[in-house]
């Protein structure tokens, strides 16, 4: 009888104590989600982990295709996914003067762009928005199934997807139900959102341009081409000089140095390479244009990459 009671109070606390991990697992995956509210955007939205902001072009019909910041979260097996489109006059680009117009936009880029994987997008149902006019649909990429929203307000149309769930999925329709419009916002500490460029730099192997076939698919995979910018010398927020090396100076080395950079939709410096000029002065002027930021450029309302160069001249003394 004893033996009978041991063996009973060690199955219950095996099963109490693997109770007790999986609230603890499933508290943690609850406190994992937070409110995201993108630098400069009009939106919050909840996502699973903080957020990563990428650029894409986005067509939008045959004639139009924007740059786009998007901004995801993977997790579960999920692509969790936002996109922001500014509203602007027929003139200027057609598909964002209207919500209707947008829609026909939306359902193009389905049918056109990238055809490494299919692409299905089906009408489910006209949404009740607060803030303007919504659809949701149906989203089929490749074997992923998936949810999207399309919502307009007065000033923006707003893209919402999950890719790798199904309709009714709870994590979906806990991001998907999330999505508030509002005021823009000016804090960049709380928008809880990483830059790509920002997250490979810290973990190269671990970025999120890196491909990962267990990650369910983009819709829209086209990156944005850095734009040419020309000599940026001038659009510089801060110019970091460069010092003058100690040997160069006393060999009375002088001369132009022309460093070929990338920066960033933020300004920011994330490739630096001379190009020109002669090679005891080329170190010391790619570490000034490291040290550089710039004012973002953007394009169609949107902030873009852009390629370009920055001058350096060493006179000697």
């Amino acid at each position: 009888m004893a033996h009978r009671f041991r063996i009973f109070i060690t199955s219950t606390l095996v099963i109490l104590t693997l109770v007790c991990i999986g609230a603890r697992k499933s508290s943690s995956q609850e406190n994992s989600w937070q409110r995201i509210a993108p630098l400069g955007e009009s939106f919050t939205v909840l996502m699973p982990t903080r957020a990563v902001e990428t650029s894409r072009r986005i067509p939008l019909n045959d004639k139009d295709s924007v740059p786009e910041r998007v901004y995801y979260s993977l997790a579960g097996g999920k692509r969790y996914m936002v996109v922001s489109f500014v509203k602007t006059s027929p003139d200027r680009v057609l598909a964002l003067s209207s919500f209707d117009n947008f829609m026909r936009g939306i359902e193009q880029s389905f049918k056109g762009g990238e055809k490494e994987i299919s692409k299905s997008l089906t009408f489910d149902r006209e949404l009740s928005f607060e803030g303007g006019l919504g659809r949701q649909y149906q989203v089929r990429l490749g074997e992923y199934p998936g949810t999207a929203r399309f919502l307009g307000t007065d000033t923006a149309f707003y893209a919402l997807m999950v890719i790798g769930a199904e309709e009714n999925n709870a994590d979906a329709l806990r991001f998907l139900n999330s999505f508030a419009p509002g005021a823009p916002n000016s804090n960049n500490d709380s928008s809880g959102v990483i830059a790509a460029t920002v997250l490979t730099a810290i973990s190269p192997t671990a970025g999120p341009e890196r491909s990962d076939d267990k990650s369910p698919p983009e819709p829209w995979p086209q990156r944005v081409a850095p734009i040419s910018g020309g000599v940026l010398n001038g659009r510089a927020i801060r110019l970091a000089q460069p010092e003058y090396p100690a040997a160069a100076r006393r060999n009375h080395e002088s001369g132009r140095i022309e460093v070929q950079i990338i920066i960033d939709e933020f300004g920011n410096v994330i490739k630096a390479e001379a190009s020109d000029g002669p090679p005891s002065l080329r170190k010391a002027a790619v570490a000034a244009a490291w040290a550089s930021r710039f004012t973002p450029t953007r394009l169609m309302g949107q902030p873009v990459k852009v390629s370009g160069s920055i001058i350096y001249n060493f006179i000697a003394q």
